[in-house]
């Protein structure tokens, strides 16, 4: 289920309730439950749709699922509990706009099973991803302002580039292998003896992303009305990661690993004082990032002490369609 990447991808939830007038912190904490519920059900249920593509890579060759030691039944499973335990939630608590988390639901489940096999062209099924995890920061607001929906519009950008500049790039040789058309592939990267291989089309796109984020958030900071050290630290957020940007679309030859992504923490902090200008106070924005930089650590670290044991392999990407 790559517990590591789960509370990441559940922060919305978090943010999302302490963005609302309305929510308490009871009510926060149980929405982020659920969000690990939804994207513990994309993990499973993606492994369950590639095992048998998984199983022709070396690097995924020994997960649980591909070699044998977990039945695929029980994989299955597992994503129906997990499933359920998410449209529980939906029913059972309060939130302003729960059609956002259905459409959070469906986007889900169809982006890992059946995005390969779909004519939806893969850069728009990728940005639809990154819309079902950034909609939570919406479904909690009575009434969204142009704040809210650029603050949402960015973090849709944000997880989209993620999901191709990270795991694109890191799985491309087992995409091109596969047959698959990855939004990277369609971008134009190719794989060589000494790296990853750019286009002017994947560069032109990151840069053109990266511009689009910053706008967006500060789009957000000036309409929520925000204060000047809020708006200067976006801005310098913004500005520190030009220079690993410039490295990453520059740069004709990638190598892949997690340092392919490092542009996207000024993104990240930017949307963080976005997001703070929109909460009634601006302390509920640091404990809530506080709650989910902790339950990140101690989730690596718990599965870094059980995985020796168990012969399990370290995750090799964040979830998300591929």
């Amino acid at each position: 289920m790559r517990l590591e990447c789960l509370p990441l991808l559940s922060a919305p939830f978090l943010l999302g309730a302490a963005v609302s007038p309305t929510g308490s912190s009871v009510t926060a904490y149980a929405w982020f439950g659920a969000g690990l519920a939804l994207h513990g059900l994309s993990c499973v249920s993606n492994d369950v749709a590639d095992r048998k593509l998984d199983a022709r890579d070396p690097r995924r060759a020994n997960r649980p699922l591909t070699s044998g030691r977990v039945p695929v039944r029980h994989a299955v499973a597992l994503s129906l509990l997990l499933g359920v335990v998410f449209a529980l939630a939906v029913l059972a608590l309060p939130s302003e706009h729960p059609a956002l988390l259905w459409g959070s639901l469906a986007l889900t489940i169809w982006g890992n099973i059946r995005q390969k096999r779909s004519s939806v062209p893969t850069p728009v099924s990728d940005l639809l991803w990154g819309m079902s995890v950034a909609a939570p920061l919406l479904a909690f607001t009575p009434s969204p302002t142009v704040a809210h929906v650029a603050t949402t519009a960015a973090l849709a950008l944000v997880v989209t580039a993620f999901d191709v500049a990270g795991g694109d790039v890191k799985d491309l040789d087992t995409d091109l292998r596969g047959g698959l058309r990855t939004s990277g592939i369609v971008l134009g990267l190719r794989p060589t003896p000494h790296g990853i291989t750019t286009s002017a089309a994947f560069r032109l796109t990151m840069t053109a992303g990266y511009a689009a984020v910053g706008t967006l958030c500060m789009t957000a900071l000036i309409a929520a009305s925000a204060g000047f050290p809020l708006l200067l630290a976006a801005l310098a957020a913004l500005l520190a990661g030009t220079l690993p940007l410039a490295r990453h679309t520059v740069a004709r030859v990638l190598a892949p690993g997690g340092r392919s992504v490092l542009f996207l923490l000024g993104p990240f902090a930017a949307l963080l004082c976005a997001t703070a200008a929109l909460a009634p106070h601006a302390t509920q924005v640091t404990e809530a990032t506080g709650v989910v930089v902790g339950v990140t650590a101690a989730a690596a670290l718990g599965r870094r002490a059980v995985a020796p044991g168990a012969g399990w392999p370290s995750p090799d990407r964040a979830p998300g369609p591929e």
